[in-house]
């Protein structure tokens, strides 16, 4: 019997949630569960909506796929826009998620000079820089190889597992 991954290519939320808690992205990954949405996700949608005649953009690349909240071209290159309805405590995996972004799209969007996460009234502007994208494509490797793995991670910080959706399908927990 042959079988199929239904994630053959990491995204930029399975390594914002692999930040969160290692655990997740496997459960994701292995057993085909996604949380399901939440009211303060439909409300952080619903915010999150670009103006009339703006667009988020999906890009597919060998790497992975991602979508894009919005893409602002200015003289000196462009810049991608990470969009969040509200703050997190841990705002480096906002930084992860959008930096996979630009990974994965940056053979097809050429000219990204910089990563805007706007989260709540929070507005991060970063560089695009070799030592950031190492870092990150460091952490999508790590992803891939644990998602591939047959048994589950070591869970994160397991404070959190009582607010985790995940937590029904998690040992640890």
């Amino acid at each position: 019997m042959i079988h199929i991954k239904p994630f053959d290519r990491v995204s930029p939320s399975l390594v914002k949630e692999y930040y969160y808690c290692p655990v997740i992205p496997w459960i994701q990954a292995n057993l085909m569960v996604a949380e399901p949405m939440t009211d303060s996700m439909a409300l952080g949608s619903e915010a999150m909506k670009p103006p009339t005649g703006r667009g988020q953009v999906r890009i597919s690349t060998s790497r992975g796929v991602t979508i894009i909240d919005e893409v602002i071209e200015e003289k000196n290159g462009k810049i991608i826009i990470e969009k969040k309805a509200f703050k997190s405590h841990n705002f480096s995996r906002y930084v992860s998620q959008a930096i996979t972004s630009y990974v994965i799209a940056r053979e097809k969007l050429p000219g990204v000079r910089k990563v805007r996460i706007a989260a709540g009234s929070k507005i991060v502007e970063l560089e695009v820089n070799d030592q950031l994208v190492r870092d990150v494509e460091a952490s999508i490797r790590s992803v891939e190889r644990m998602i591939s793995e047959s048994s589950l991670p070591k869970p994160g910080e397991q404070g959190k597992c009582s607010s985790c959706w995940y937590r029904r399908f998690c040992p640890y927990a």
